[in-house]
């Protein structure tokens, strides 16, 4: 008889159902120990998601994997299915907007720590558990439209091997509360109430953006701009096909409240301490990122052709809308749905061009005359910006 069984979880009724793999039901129940299962004997259609057992370790099928997935290990298993679960969980919730990202309770309020390729977000988090912080997740966190953080109840996963420059401490931490692992990952299980259950909200506090520094001898945290933050989130969210318009609505007013770090670090269990007594107010050393110089246009594309006749006047275009973030401005083209940042100096362009048909030499006169810089200098970047602008849809000339 084929051992089958059909797991619930809170928010997604029956959803998934596995055979003749009793090993990778124990290990997911360990995995959600804030996300509580319930096993029963399957029966009826089996439901969206599906895992047996097979000749290469278990096949798992989900609307997201049509064809299939063989996964080697229990752990690799559980590492899957957790994605649906989690994505599942967060598109059938309307009011949440899904983030790739850590977050931990310091102070009452949560910090966040969006997803940075190789920053090492998950073992921040459990550093941070280590130190003493409770932990909402180290991957995916909901938020609501009031600026809550939501948690899943799932344990941090660790990549292995671990580092040998990891702190004793926190070695020893990863290795007594070792949960279900196998060789490429293990989840860690924080005791008692250090992770919070599944469904358990705080308010946001703070937005980290992390940076790993081997030679950083200390930790040190940087004050951002928001907009720095705002455009992470953007990246860095589940809602891939939600419109521009409605992600901005989402996450602006919880950038318009609470700072934007960066922490910069080589050793996480000693950034998790200072981070939080940074931001307990025991220390007070916290730098200014970038400086409010000058500076016309960020030009991490440039526009294919260059940047436009100084003499070409340019009006901005009706279609576009305009989001402020403190000192900076975002805009979106309807169009297209593509999003574009402006720091100060763009904003006061793109506010001049919303009044009247203005050219490239005309702007460099007044932001040269209002900053105090060469006029030759800031025409030339305008141009540059004009130009970057118009490629977008953003500005058109003026008849």
């Amino acid at each position: 008889m084929v051992d089958a069984r059909d797991i619930s979880l809170p928010g997604l009724g029956s959803i998934l159902r596995v055979q003749e793999a009793p090993d990778v039901v124990a290990a997911l129940g360990q995995a959600l120990p804030g996300w509580p299962l319930t096993i029963t004997p399957a029966r009826g259609l089996a439901p969206a998601i599906r895992l047996r057992r097979s000749r290469g370790g278990y096949l798992q099928r989900s609307p997201q994997l049509p064809r299939g997935l063989e996964l080697p290990t229990p752990t690799s298993a559980v590492c899957s299915l957790i994605a649906d679960l989690s994505g599942d969980f967060l598109d059938r919730d309307g009011s949440l907007l899904g983030l790739h990202c850590a977050s931990v309770e310091v102070g009452g309020r949560l910090v966040l720590f969006p997803e940075s390729h190789r920053a090492g977000k998950s073992t921040l988090a459990v550093a941070f558990a280590a130190a003493g912080y409770r932990l909402f997740g180290d991957d995916v966190l909901g938020l609501t439209r009031e600026g809550k953080g939501v948690g899943l109840g799932i344990a941090p996963r660790l990549r292995l091997p671990l580092p040998e420059t990891l702190a004793p401490e926190l070695l020893d931490y990863a290795e007594a509360h070792a949960g279900p692992e196998d060789a490429r990952y293990r989840f860690v299980l924080p005791p008692g109430n250090a992770l919070a259950r599944h469904g358990e909200s705080g308010p946001v506090g703070a937005l980290v953006l992390l940076e790993r520094d081997d030679q950083a001898s200390i930790p040190e945290v940087v004050r951002l701009q928001p907009g720095e933050g705002l455009l992470q989130l953007l990246s860095q969210n589940f809602a891939r096909h939600a419109a521009p318009e409605a992600l901005l609505a989402h996450l602006l007013p919880l950038m318009q409240g609470v700072p934007c770090l960066l922490l910069r670090y080589a050793e996480p269990l000693a950034a998790a301490r200072h981070l939080g007594a940074v931001l307990e107010g025991e220390k007070s050393e916290v730098g200014q990122g970038e400086s409010d110089r000058f500076v016309v246009a960020r030009r991490e594309a440039s526009p294919l052709n260059g940047p436009v006749p100084a003499g070409r006047r340019w009006l901005a275009t009706r279609e576009a809308r305009s989001y402020p973030l403190g000192r900076e401005l975002f805009l979106i083209q309807p169009a297209s749905g593509a999003i574009h940042r402006l720091n100060a100096t763009g904003e006061a362009v793109w506010r001049l061009l919303c009044q009247e048909p203005l050219s490239g030499e005309e702007l460099g006169e007044l932001l040269a005359e209002h900053f105090g810089e060469p006029r030759e200098s800031v025409s030339e970047d305008v141009g540059w910006l004009l130009a970057g602008l118009a490629d977008a849809g953003l500005v058109a000339a003026a008849e």
